[in-house]
This record gives structure tokens, C-alpha cells and sequence, in this order.
């Protein structure tokens, strides 16, 4: 079979750390031998030896997000790597204006662009004093997807959001989870130990960015409810962001454990008892799995990963989106139930998503839109003849 290249384009990707970036790693570590792949991202701010062909352009920091960058669009740049390399497809995993340069030299040049719609961005703006700029965000991000040949998501529930919304070609394609890595034995007695927490205390987590959006005073709420009960209850935060220094101030029996990656996220997870996520602004939560890979089960809203794989009273407890006392009463229910019991089923239900299959659907993907191109274009030459 001929190698098929393949031109990815992102403003996130390792060493940064979040689920976008982690993610795409993933989802191209499993594509066939018979494609390859080059890389176009924004310089890494740290160490970082690429495992792919990577080419690294300037960017500027986001105000509110000062761990991302927004790619600068270097369209030149672009052109002149891409004379040399002749990519088959694009895949523009992040819509900033180094995705938008890209598309617009992928579309001078006949190329099939696929993107992807990784996060709300327009949900945001609620969250940050400037809802005003939701309808504009969401007009902006339309623009751009539909301009391409299609729109990768990772759920069903945000495919028919945006296509409610007039975004048209969206194909769900569920992100995976690494079960090696991620896996019950992950467990350390020495690190509950540093918690406070010997094997009869129970260990609420959250792990994600620190920020407004990811709705972190009802998460405190849920474990200050559970403490009625259980006054040793512990909650551990992994992650860091903007309201992480007010939340250490106030709630200083809260364990902030800071950003924690690979082996030391592993043992992280596998070392509480359960997993409680109240975003309400996910367009997946990779999390999510990463916790029932490890064997937590976990209290969430009923939308995106925790929609596709959570069963309240089986492995976890699913809330009504935005109702937050059903939120706490489920984390209540859980920390009452056989939590042991719910983390075993947990741990099964991700072992069903493994990233080779992402991989083989993301693959069917692009040599459709290949197919398709090749038709256009084979069919004006007709019409022009």
C-alpha cells in the first residue's frame, strides 16, 4: 500500500499538558506504519524529543490560559515546508489562527482538510464575565468547520449540538484511554499515606484545569457535603490554574497535588476511591476514562464521556446537567455504595475503548475525504473537457 502523508496541525500537543494534546498524542502513536506524519504545532515551552516529524512555529500566550499558546499564521512557513513534504491530508486539530493559515494554504492547493472541535470555547465566555461573545464565537467556529470536509467530535451529544447549531459533516470519533498506563495497580499505599488517608478513609479526586470552566466550587461543595458525614473524607485536586492559589487560601484541607503527568498521574488516580468531575463544558473529559481505567468509579454530569460511559449504581453516578444538588446527592450515593465493587466494573467499561480502534475509524476517515476530493476534482476535469 502507498504511504499516505499526513499534515497535522495544532496549537497544543506534548509536552503541554492537557487532554487535547494528550489525546492527538495518543490517537497518532496508534495509526498504521503506512502513514506518516508531520507535525505543525507551536513551539514547546520545555524539553521535548518529537516521536514524529515535527516542525515548530512562534506563538503568543493566552491571557486567561498562560500554559497555551496561540499559533501566530505563518503562512510562508507553511508553503515552504509543505512544497517539500506534499501532504495528502490535513488534520487541523485546533481552530487559531495557525489552523486557519493552514487551511487556507491546504485549500490553494487542492488538499482535503479534516478538523476537530476539541472544546466549548464559546461556553466559556459565561464563565469569564463576557457571554456577549458567545453568539460571536459560535458564528467564528461555524465559519471555519464548515469551510473544511469534516468536523471530527468526540461524542454524539456535541455532534447534534453543532449541527443544531448549522455545523454540517460532523462525525463522532470517541477518544480512547491508555489501559497500560492507567490501571488499578497504579495504587500507592505511600502516597495516601502523604493524604492523610489510610486504607478505611475515602479519597475524593479531580483532575483538570483549576479554572472557573470546569465548575470547581460544586466539586468542594460535593466533598464539604460528604465531610457531614465523614469528617475525614479527603479531597485531592491534580491540576493547576487561575483559581488554584484563592482555593488553597480558603480551603486549606484540601490537598492540592499540582500538575502530575504520566507515571506519577497514574498512581494519582489509582490511589482515591472515586472520581468526581462537575465540567459542564467538556466536549469529551478524557479524564473521565483515565479514572475508570483506574479503577475509580465516577460522579459526573449525564453529557460527554461520562454520557457514553457511566452507569449510575453500576460504575458510578450520573447528575442532570446543571442541577448541582442532584451532582451532590450522587456523590452521596456513591460514597454510600460497594465503591470497591463500582470501581472494578469502572476499570471493564474502559477496557472497551482502546485507542487502535480510534485509530482504524480516524484512518477510514481520512481516506474518505481523499476519495471524495479526488472525485471533485476528476469531475471537473470532465466538466472542463
Amino acid at each position: 500500500m502507498n504511504t499516505l502523508r499526513l499534515a497535522v496541525v495544532t496549537e497544543t500537543y506534548v509536552p503541554d499538558v492537557n487532554g487535547v494534546a494528550n489525546s492527538l498524542r495518543q490517537l497518532l502513536k496508534s495509526l498504521s506504519a503506512d502513514i506518516r506524519i508531520q507535525i505543525i504545532r507551536t513551539r514547546p515551552d520545555r524539553d521535548w524529543c518529537p516521536e514524529h516529524e515535527e516542525v515548530w512555529t512562534p506563538g503568543v500566550r493566552i491571557p486567561m490560559y498562560p500554559d497555551l499558546q496561540l499559533g501566530l499564521p505563518v503562512r510562508r512557513r507553511i508553503t515552504r515546508v509543505w512544497d517539500s513534504y506534499q501532504p495528502d491530508v490535513v488534520y487541523i486539530a485546533t481552530e487559531g489562527p495557525l489552523g486557519w493559515a493552514a487551511f487556507n494554504e491546504a485549500r490553494l492547493r487542492g488538499i482535503p482538510v479534516v478538523s476537530a472541535f476539541h472544546t466549548n470555547f464559546h461556553r466559556y465566555s459565561g464563565y469569564y464575565g463576557i457571554g456577549w461573545l458567545k453568539t460571536l464565537a459560535l458564528a467564528w467556529l461555524r465559519r471555519f468547520h464548515n469551510r473544511t470536509a469534516r468536523t471530527i467530535v468526540p461524542s454524539a451529544d456535541v455532534a447534534n449540538d453543532l449541527c443544531a447549531s448549522g455545523f454540517q459533516r460532523v462525525e463522532v470519533l470517541p477518544h480512547g484511554v491508555d489501559c497500560q498506563l492507567f490501571h488499578p495497580q497504579a495504587r500507592s499505599s505511600h502516597l495516601r499515606e502523604q493524604w492523610g488517608a489510610d486504607s478505611a478513609v475515602p479519597v475524593l479526586l479531580y483532575v483538570g484545569r483549576i479554572a472557573a470552566e470546569k465548575n470547581i466550587p460544586l466539586a468542594i461543595k460535593a466533598w464539604q457535603r460528604a465531610c457531614l458525614s465523614r469528617p475525614d473524607t479527603r479531597l485531592v485536586m491534580v491540576g493547576d490554574g487561575p483559581l488554584r492559589t484563592e482555593l488553597q487560601q480558603r480551603f486549606p484541607q484540601i490537598i492540592f497535588a499540582g500538575v502530575q503527568t504520566g507515571e506519577a498521574l497514574a498512581r494519582h488516580f489509582a490511589s482515591a476511591d472515586a472520581f468526581i468531575f462537575p465540567s459542564l463544558t467538556e466536549t469529551f473529559g478524557l479524564v473521565v476514562l483515565e479514572a475508570m481505567a483506574s479503577g475509580l468509579p465516577v460522579v459526573a454530569f449525564d453529557m460527554a464521556a461520562a454520557a457514553l460511559h457511566v452507569c449510575s449504581g453500576k460504575n458510578g453516578e450520573l447528575a442532570k446537567c446543571t442541577n448541582d444538588e442532584e451532582f451532590i446527592q450522587a456523590t452521596l450515593t456513591l460514597l454510600a455504595s460497594d465503591v470497591k465493587k463500582q470501581g472494578i466494573e469502572a476499570r471493564k467499561e474502559a477496557e472497551k475503548a482502546s485507542w487502535h480502534s480510534v485509530a482504524g475509524r480516524f484512518e477510514r476517515i481520512l481516506h474518505e475525504v481523499i476519495r471524495e476530493a479526488e472525485g471533485k476534482a476528476q469531475s471537473t476535469v470532465e466538466t472542463l473537457v
